[in-house]
């Protein structure tokens, strides 16, 4: 409601709060849109990562096939930790929670509602279309166990809890659940806190954003590269120029 408000009375909005994002996004673009006033929101996925801006900008031109991401930085430490020490969920937890990287209650983290949120954000943009976070389907990682971890060493994979958009035929395929992949793929190189989102364009191939995806410092960077963004567009008189407008809903693939 604050956001509502501020955008109708005329005022520019700089935020990073991907829950109102993901599930209001849309009615708050148009809003943006109808009062000619800009809503930013770079901090909202990825920390520090510039993410939504290169959607904008620099990706413009291809046509998105598909987003394949680490985007919650507690969940990928909870994974590496069990991975190298061979321990289980709950001491892992214990440990990121020590260190501050993990919420007294971690449900959202864990059980994969935050990457939700930050996958809904990034399948809106990229596929021009309402992904709302009720679209995806959702597992965390509470249920995974060393035995998992040794398995999958032992076939030549890493685990990580992989948020996924791509094409499918006419339909968009959204979901969240740790994965399978291959060692010596990109994606099952980063560890701990840090995110990568591999992102496939028609005419770019793959590009690759990583870095440190959550804190105070990395979510500040955001913050403030979109305020100073906003005041130069004020000071040149450009207008909303790079809001995005999203068609209602995009056709959603079963799982």
């Amino acid at each position: 409601q604050y956001l509502k408000r501020a955008l109708s009375g005329g005022k520019h909005v700089v935020t990073a709060n991907k829950e109102v994002i993901a599930k209001h996004g849309a009615e708050l673009l148009a809003l943006a849109q109808q009062h000619k006033v800009g809503l930013r929101y770079e901090a909202s996925v990825g920390g520090g990562i510039p993410l939504i801006a290169p959607f904008q900008y620099e990706l413009v031109a291809n046509k998105i096939n598909g987003i394949y991401a680490i985007i919650n930085g507690t969940t990928n430490y909870i994974l590496t930790r069990m991975a190298r020490e061979g321990i289980e969920f709950s001491s892992a937890l214990g440990q990121a929670q020590e260190l501050g990287y993990a919420e007294a209650n971690p449900r959202d983290d864990v059980e994969g509602i935050d990457a939700t949120y930050k996958l809904a954000i990034l399948a809106s943009l990229a596929f021009q279309s309402q992904v709302r976070p009720e679209d995806i389907h959702c597992e965390g990682i509470s249920r995974l166990s060393s035995r998992d971890f040794k398995y999958a060493r032992e076939l030549g994979f890493a685990i990580k809890l992989l948020a996924i958009a791509k094409r499918s035929n006419h339909s968009i395929e959204v979901r969240v659940h740790p994965v399978f992949i291959p060692e010596d793929s990109l994606l099952a190189k980063v560890d701990g806190v840090y995110n990568a989102i591999l992102v496939e364009g028609d005419l770019v191939g793959q590009v690759l954003f990583y870095g440190q995806g959550a804190g105070p410092l990395p979510t500040s960077s955001a913050v403030i590269s979109d305020i100073v963004s906003e005041a130069r567009d004020i000071v040149l008189n450009v207008g909303n120029r790079f809001q995005v407008k999203l068609a209602p809903g995009a056709l959603i693939k079963p799982m």
